[in-house]
């Protein structure tokens, strides 16, 4: 049976309080938040309050941690589906390999935003995930310095990826073999190291990278190669525990079109 989800105030000072809770401490979140913050009434006190994982790095325009808080794509259509059916959301942040462990193993967050169902697949062996419809479509691919456009992978030796990431999802697929992989904890250090020959080419999502580039000033100094391997998916909401509440977010998804395409159109975000 599906575990309820806690209950909790209102509050952005949530996502704040929530970067740097202990391993095996996220289950007690929203009881600590709740003995902290002061409710703004009797009906906000009691709202379900529920913990949604991310990815602890910054990832414009889906979901980036500035000035102490969550913002992005992912921050304003999760709390627009919250605030219509009388959930708050608390995003707990984590680093990738520990947020894979948080959600699979030790079950303490109750979402998981975003998610596929090809991501990782052997440590989801044997768990039930429930799967949203598609939120959004997504672009992985290897960005190279423009000189070296065309020149294929024999040209890639050490290829640049986010720590817990790795690019053997790319079509058609790599040869883990035949290249030295080199890990960053943000995009933009990964971006730093393309620009800085550090290595031949960087893995990830090509929106972000476009983003990315342009606020450090190196816009095109790293170009997407159309001719390399690459990932097109869709970025999906999932739970384990609460099935029922994707349900009810998949309806949303369905229903309020207008309001979600407002959204995209906000972050520039294509379907």
């Amino acid at each position: 049976m599906p575990n309820r989800p806690a209950y909790c105030p209102s509050s952005r000072a949530a996502s704040k309080r929530s970067r740097k809770i202990p391993c095996g401490r996220i289950a007690l979140l929203c009881l600590f938040l709740c003995l902290l913050l002061h409710p703004a009434g009797p009906a906000l006190a009691e709202r379900p309050c529920l913990t949604v994982g991310v990815e602890r790095i910054d990832y414009p325009p889906y979901g980036s941690f500035r000035q102490g808080g969550y913002e992005g794509f992912a921050r304003d259509l999760l709390d627009s589906f919250a605030i219509e059916h009388g959930y708050t959301m608390v995003y707990v942040a984590l680093p990738v390999k520990r947020l894979y462990q948080e959600f699979l193993d030790t079950r303490t967050l109750d979402l998981k935003f975003p998610d596929c169902e090809e991501w990782n697949r052997s440590r989801r062996k044997g768990i039930k995930i429930f799967y949203s419809v598609p939120v959004c479509e997504y672009t992985d691919g290897i960005l190279v310095k423009p000189e070296n456009l065309g020149k294929g992978m024999e040209a890639i030796k050490t290829l640049g990826v986010i720590a817990g990431l790795k690019p053997w999802l790319l079509v058609p697929p790599v040869d883990k073999n035949a290249m030295k992989v080199s890990e960053n904890v943000s995009v933009s250090g990964l971006l730093g190291k393309g620009i800085r020959d550090r290595v031949d080419g960087v893995y990830t999502n090509l929106m972000v990278a476009s983003h990315l580039l342009k606020d450090m000033g190196y816009k095109d100094k790293l170009v997407f190669d159309p001719d390399l391997p690459h990932a097109t998916g869709h970025y999906h909401l999932s739970t384990i525990d609460h099935p029922l509440i994707l349900r009810e977010f998949d309806e949303f998804m369905k229903t309020r079109t207008e309001l979600v395409d407002s959204i995209r159109r906000k972050h520039g975000i294509d379907r």
